[in-house]
């Protein structure tokens, strides 16, 4: 008797503190739940925010590229070619108004990311953090404009002295100028192939993903449509689909296969 009694005791003591345990266990799921929630939309947030940034830095830099292009790359292409063609009042009036000294500043640069929205972007897909990474290693490079600048302080600033070289030396300097002007308009197209082509499509798949489906994608969208603008109003000087392999196979490169 005493040991069923003892059992029946053990059983009501179980009982007893079963019942808190199950809401100790509840309340702490609960918190758990909360916790993990609170941090996965948190995440998502970031990722959205990071999402708009990427396609914010695509349309400055686009407009940048394509309006400079525009303006004043290859208006000063197409003025050496007829100064070539034998336009010497052409290039009186270049020198006179001191036109060779051109793209002075810097390209706007490219703000980073947070690191650690950047590496959210890279577990979900590494195309998409490798993508940026390019496109700000594209922009920061300055090379081709720096060495212009340089060239036109040495061989273009001075028009006495440049009218007192021989035929051959104007035509050797005048030629060196198309060419570098030539390579920072092969650099801006690359850069906005890339965007087109490569970045946008791959950062506009990933705003549509399910896991955004729930939270606001306005500053995302505006900023697509402002980059469907500046394609509109640019549209001849984007490069074409075809413009990497024709790059990849112009050239030596052709030559030698």
């Amino acid at each position: 008797m005493q040991f069923f009694a003892a059992v029946s005791e053990v059983v009501m003591l179980s009982e007893k503190l079963f019942l808190p345990f199950l809401a100790t266990l509840g309340a702490s799921l609960t918190v758990l739940f909360i916790q993990f929630n609170t941090h996965r939309v948190r995440e998502s947030k970031q990722k959205v925010y990071a999402t708009s940034y990427v396609f914010h830095q695509c349309h400055n830099i686009m407009l940048s590229e394509l309006s400079i292009m525009k303006a004043t790359v290859i208006p000063h292409i197409k003025a050496i070619e007829r100064i070539l063609e034998g336009d010497n009042e052409l290039l009186t009036k270049m020198f006179l108004a001191d036109e060779f000294d051109i793209l002075k500043a810097p390209s706007p640069e490219a703000n980073h990311l947070p690191k650690d929205y950047m590496l959210l972007l890279g577990y979900d897909d590494i195309n998409l953090s490798s993508s940026y990474e390019t496109l700000l290693y594209l922009e920061s490079s300055d090379l081709e404009r720096q060495e212009l600048n340089e060239f036109v302080k040495n061989k273009l600033k001075n028009m006495h002295a440049f009218f007192k070289l021989s035929e051959d030396e104007k035509v050797d300097i005048l030629h060196e100028y198309y060419d570098r002007l030539t390579s920072i308009e092969h650099a801006s197209k690359r850069k906005v192939f890339f965007i087109v082509y490569c970045l946008l499509p791959r950062f506009s798949a990933y705003a549509k993903s399910y896991q955004f489906w729930l939270y606001s994608k306005k500053n995302t969208n505006h900023e697509k449509s402002r980059i469907k603008k500046v394609l509109r109003n640019y549209k001849e000087l984007v490069p074409s689909a075809d413009f990497g392999s024709k790059t990849m196979s112009g050239g030596i490169q052709n030559e030698i296969t």
